[in-house]
């Protein structure tokens, strides 16, 4: 059916196009911030990355591998060098791009009819009015939406340090374990030494020195099974910084001094409920679930405003009009439905994360005591009583008065309690590095105030 409209002036055609001008300007804008994750990290670890271009590798400027690779310089490099990071920081650069494409509006649409003969001529415009009504909503859960993935990428950041932090105890004990295995043979030799100078003195039998001999080729297989360990570790760690096919040899250097941070458990609890970064995409990801789903009840809703010239014999002027659905048969109930239960397991995962900071920081809290009560045992009162046993039983063995059974077992305590502790030292570095990332900042930094990380995690945001 062919409707005809009645001749108005150009004023509305003006009005409308302002109109439309003017709600295009009042657009709310897309929230991007590329130094979000980086600013965010090195708030929380003092480390400042660096964004290095696909196919390349760099070693940051302040980090020198000649003098050894100390723990803070492997977390520097993994964070600026690690090529699965690296690719994860890209998402950020996506969800921005969505920020932005939120904030567009949906193009007119210009429908052209030729004048032919008596036909007249027609020209429609359909200015889609929804898409001005239903932007700030689009606006809103893309935003927020930037931020749930610009969180979650600070915390994978916090968990590859971690992971380089544990992965650079490993290979540090592993190192001081091959110095203690070489030490071991060292001693070993030594001992076998001893019972050949006895044999030819005639002290002992020849039975007596197979044990010694047996012992100084056990420690010289455990010398080189422990030496492998230490390739492995530095394997592992090379990957980690994304240094695979690096040409020199990674030395690593001294082992930090386990500490036990200064505030209590519950208080860790507090501060890593409030910082960490996981928690907060998580309370990013309702917030935009919640504005999905308000935006899901108008999905259904089209209206276009028409702007419609004519020219022709019979009629030649403007008319106007609008175009719309009538919601009879489909008002997204599907999708309203999906966007409520799609808010429902978003406030689920965000109470199970919540949960799960608890635990972890309690289990990362008590682990790091048990382990620091354990070393501070081993060199208090351990270490210095077998040194001092094992330097009488040697004593006593040169001497021919002590038997080569009690030196070798004197020994065993020895060589065990430097193991010990240097497993414990391990436990501890590991239990720090897994401590940090549950509350989500730097032991050695001082705690963030309430009112800076608000500013700094949950700015304004349109």
């Amino acid at each position: 059916m062919d409707v005809r409209f009645k001749p108005v002036s150009a004023m509305m055609l003006t009005v409308f196009a302002s109109g439309v001008f003017a709600i295009g300007c009042k657009s709310p804008q897309a929230y991007c911030d590329p130094s979000l994750v980086s600013r965010q990290i090195a708030c929380r670890t003092g480390v400042t990355t660096e964004r290095v271009p696909p196919c390349q590798t760099r070693i940051p400027a302040s980090v020198r591998l000649d003098d050894g690779l100390s723990e803070d310089e492997a977390v520097l490099t993994a964070l600026s060098n690690n090529s699965a990071f690296q690719a994860t920081l890209a998402q950020l650069g996506m969800a921005g791009g969505d920020a932005v494409q939120a904030t567009l509006l949906t193009n007119p649409q210009f429908l052209i009819y030729f004048p032919t003969g008596t036909k007249e001529g027609q020209y429609t415009l359909f200015a889609p009015i929804e898409s001005f009504f239903l932007r700030p909503a689009r606006v809103k859960v893309a935003n927020r939406e930037y931020r749930r993935v610009g969180e979650q990428l600070v915390q994978n950041g916090l968990n590859l340090s971690r992971d380089v932090r544990v992965a650079y105890a490993d290979w540090a004990v592993a190192k001081k374990q091959a110095d203690l295995a070489l030490e071991a043979q060292e001693i070993r030799d030594s001992i076998s030494s001893l019972t050949n100078d006895r044999l030819k003195d005639g002290d002992i039998s020849e039975l007596e020195t197979i044990a010694a001999k047996v012992d100084a080729i056990n420690a010289r297989a455990a010398l080189g099974f422990q030496a492998g360990a230490v390739n492995i570790a530095e394997a592992r760690i090379a990957t980690l910084i994304g240094l695979p096919r690096l040409d020199s040899q990674l030395m690593p250097g001294n082992l930090a001094e386990p500490i036990v941070p200064v505030q209590d458990e519950e208080q860790l609890v507090q501060e890593a409920l409030a910082c960490r970064p996981d928690l907060h995409s998580a309370k990013w990801a309702v917030a935009a679930a919640r504005e999905r789903s308000k935006l899901s009840r108008w999905l259904w809703w089209r209206i276009d405003g028409i702007v419609d010239p004519r020219t022709g014999p019979a009629f030649n002027g403007v008319g106007s009009g609008l175009r719309f659905d009538i919601p009879i048969f489909n008002r997204n109930q599907g999708g309203i439905l999906r966007a409520d239960w799609e808010l429902n397991a978003a406030q689920h995962a965000l109470d199970a994360i919540h949960d799960q900071i608890v635990a972890d920081v309690r289990t990362a809290y008590r682990q790091l005591q048990q382990a620091f009560d354990n070393l501070e045992i081993l060199n208090r009162d351990v270490e210095p009583a077998l040194v001092e046993a094992l330097q009488i039983a040697k004593k006593g063995y040169e001497d021919g008065g002590s038997d080569y059974l009690i030196v070798l077992q004197t020994t065993t305590q020895y060589l065990t309690a430097r193991g010990q502790i240097l497993a414990q030292t391990a436990a501890c570095n590991r239990a720090v590095a897994e401590l940090e990332r549950s509350v989500g900042r730097s032991l050695l930094a001082p705690p963030l105030a309430v009112d800076e990380l608000i500013e700094v995690t949950s700015p304004a945001i349109p």
